[in-house]
């Protein structure tokens, strides 16, 4: 059973952007996306969004693949869910 994780606004759409079929090959695209981000010239910004991923991985790896496949992350991806923290 996993415990309970809250997820903010900016972790559901970095998890929509960069949503894979599982929740493990989410994962490893945003590690990838790290990699990337740690060449990026605007280090402010590319820090920023870095801590994001981390912070959103970290939340992943606390869930199970059932709620992972639960969240609704089309409409994170298209700007219909304006909640401010989704609860799992």
């Amino acid at each position: 059973m996993s415990k309970r994780v809250d997820f903010e606004q900016d972790e559901m759409m970095l998890m929509a952007i960069y949503a894979e079929k599982s929740r493990e090959a989410t994962i490893q695209t945003m590690q990838e996306a790290i990699e990337v981000l740690q060449d990026d010239p605007d280090v402010i910004t590319a820090e920023q969004l870095i801590e994001t991923i981390r912070s959103t991985i970290e939340k992943l790896l606390q869930i199970e693949d059932e709620y992972f496949y639960s969240l609704d992350l089309t409409s994170w991806k298209t700007g219909r869910n304006h909640m401010r923290m989704v609860s799992i």
